[in-house]
């Protein structure tokens, strides 16, 4: 179980990763996590114990900063016997799935606190994050600023690079976009695809971006597959995969990344985007109840996303309950009120050329103006 933990977590190329040799030394021995984070040079410290009684396995595991003792994360696992490598992979994905974006907010906090004097391109990345997961005008502002100082410090630093390219093409989806957007987006993904071949989170936003901005959906197949292959357990590798699948007419397959992201971190930052997903792909399968609930979910979740009300309002039209649609759609206005339907045909990014038709003709006849 260790060895599998110890793989999946080397699979994220943020990480430095202690090989098991060394981390072995200290089983079941009682240690000071502090001392051991000194002696083996990292910041964190994964722990856990497992226990047995008659056919029944529990497993615990805790994530707790060497420096500050604080605990990042902790969860516990039971199965029976029976069942022990179906558990052991189960413990193995949802740990891994886990201490990713556990790690990620709790140095995003690190990065917030350094002194301007220390910041790197890095801190910067980390600084965008939370401006991107905001959802609002300003904070994507700052996405852009904080990327293109990181670029400035480090041009070949393709994270930002990617997270700048991908922040271009979600603005466009949100109204917040400049004019070169969609273009700059695009040509920005196709160098993050020649530059990082090995980094599955640059993958990922390269391949979202490749899908919605450049509409080469085989390549961003190729793209979002290829990021899961190097880290099978990203939480928001499979929200991305979940909309590039959404963009390429296989809803089916992209329902089942959103659901597998959302296993994976059920407080995710990214958690409104995969449930708009959801919601967006019953939409393309018609089937507009699951479809009304799981975008009335993701607004509850993230109420900035435009996606997620142009879930709602379609699935409200296709169900005939157009006063609420009516609603609905005004909500929309109110936070994006240069949003059109000349402005939807524009960036249509759906390969299935009969459900951009359906969801156009379903926003308009909520009353989204020309």
């Amino acid at each position: 179980l260790v060895e599998d933990i110890i793989t999946g977590l080397s699979r994220v190329n943020s990480f430095f990763v202690i090989a098991r040799n060394s981390s072995f030394t200290y089983k079941g021995r009682a240690v000071d996590l502090r001392q051991v984070g000194r002696e083996l040079g990292v910041r964190y410290v994964l722990e856990g114990s497992i226990r047995r009684a008659g056919s029944r396995v529990r497993i615990s595991g805790q994530l707790v900063d060497a420096i500050s003792g604080h605990h990042v994360w902790t969860n516990r696992f039971e199965g029976d016997v029976s069942d022990i490598f179906d558990l052991q992979d189960k413990v193995t994905e949802s740990v891994v799935g886990a201490v990713e974006p556990s790690i990620r907010l709790q140095e995003i906090k690190q990065a917030r606190m350094k002194p301007t004097e220390y910041i790197s391109a890095y801190d910067l990345y980390l600084r965008a994050l939370p401006r991107f997961y905001s959802m609002t005008r300003e904070g994507f502002a700052d996405v852009r600023r904080l990327t293109n100082e990181a670029l400035s410090i480090d041009p070949g630093f393709t994270l930002a690079k990617a997270l700048g390219a991908y922040i271009r093409s979600l603005s466009v989806s949100q109204c917040w976009h400049q004019p070169d957007d969609i273009r700059v987006a695009a040509r920005m993904a196709r160098e993050v695809l020649a530059e990082a071949r090995d980094d599955p989170t640059s993958l990922r936003f390269a391949a979202q971006v490749i899908a919605y901005s450049a509409k080469d959906y085989e390549m961003a197949l190729r793209t979002i597959e290829r990021s899961l292959l190097l880290n099978p357990n990203s939480a928001q590798g499979h929200t991305g995969s979940g909309w590039v699948n959404a963009h390429s007419s296989r809803p089916l397959v992209a329902i089942e990344h959103f659901h597998r992201a959302m296993r994976l971190s059920p407080v995710d930052p990214e958690k409104g985007i995969a449930l708009s997903g959801i919601g967006m792909s019953y939409l393309m399968l018609e089937r507009y109840e699951e479809a009304l609930a799981w975008g009335e979910r993701a607004l509850h979740e993230m109420p900035n996303y435009g996606s997620s009300h142009r879930v709602v309002i379609m699935a409200l039209v296709k169900l005939n309950r157009l006063d609420e649609a009516q609603t609905a759609a005004r909500r929309l206005m109110e936070a994006f009120p240069t949003y059109t339907l000349t402005l939807q045909r524009q960036i249509n990014p759906w390969l299935d050329e009969v459900f951009a038709e359906r969801y156009v003709e379903a926003l308009g006849i909520s009353g989204v103006p020309e």
